[in-house]
């Protein structure tokens, strides 16, 4: 006589659990921010907030994969895929250059539309603005792709790609209004929102088409690697730019 096992039952990922995720990243935000004020050194709450969001994003995503079964994300990097930082860093000049007359026109003094760009250059230590730039260049966009391209984009396209592409692009591009300079809001939504919305249209394609995460997670990481270059250069020769 044998027994035949119950088949194991993989539950596909839903939007409320990228909402569940994604709130994750704002209690550890939240908590580690929190700490670094009791601190009074503002160049650490910097730190420990991104440092907040990242552990409690990929937190609760491993609580998921750990204590429920859900369907795969496709987190897999290939050596072909170092070729996307490249072409992400490619898009990101020929976005900025498309948009220079426009952010020109609205910020005629030069000033940082994203506030995370005033955190990362009026860092005091070079160690300080180091970590930033491997959170932009490493974290993010690992944990980002794990949440809007594995997580939302599986969860959308069971009403289809089409609907699933522009969907998360729009949802990706809303999430990092948290981000932008609450003093000139509009103008910093017009600079900064078109061109992530494009990004995550791109981003949600290539993933569709490889069916893993890898590709649009350099891609990421080369869009975000030439505002990492330029944070690093010294302040004079940024006075110098400017």
């Amino acid at each position: 006589m044998s027994v035949v096992g119950s088949p194991t039952v993989v539950r596909p990922w839903t939007v409320r659990d990228f909402i569940v995720i994604w709130f994750g990243g704002v209690v550890g935000t939240t908590i580690l921010g929190s700490v670094a004020l009791a601190t009074g050194k503002d160049d650490l709450v910097v730190l420990l907030a991104l440092a907040g969001q990242y552990l409690g994003n990929l937190g609760v995503f491993w609580l998921y994969v750990r204590n429920q079964r859900r369907g795969s994300v496709g987190f897999s990097i290939e050596p072909s895929d170092l070729l996307y930082i490249a072409l992400g860093f490619i898009f990101q000049i020929a976005m900025a250059l498309l948009l220079l007359p426009l952010s020109e026109l609205l910020f005629p003094n030069g000033e940082a539309p994203q506030q995370v760009v005033d955190m990362i250059t009026g860092a005091n230590s070079q160690g300080l603005k180091l970590a930033l730039v491997v959170a932009a260049v490493v974290l993010a966009p690992a944990t980002e792709e794990l949440l809007f391209r594995g997580v939302l984009l599986k969860a959308l396209e069971r009403k289809g790609e089409r609907f699933a592409l522009f969907m998360s692009a729009a949802v990706f591009s809303a999430a990092h209004v948290l981000g932008l300079d609450l003093d000139r809001l509009w103008q910093s939504a017009v600079v900064v929102l078109p061109p992530l919305f494009i990004l995550g249209l791109v981003l949600a394609r290539v993933t569709q088409r490889s069916g893993r995460l890898g590709p649009a997670i350099m891609l990421h990481s080369g869009w975000n690697l030439l505002a990492a270059f330029v944070l690093l250069l010294p302040p004079e020769v940024l006075n110098k730019i400017n």
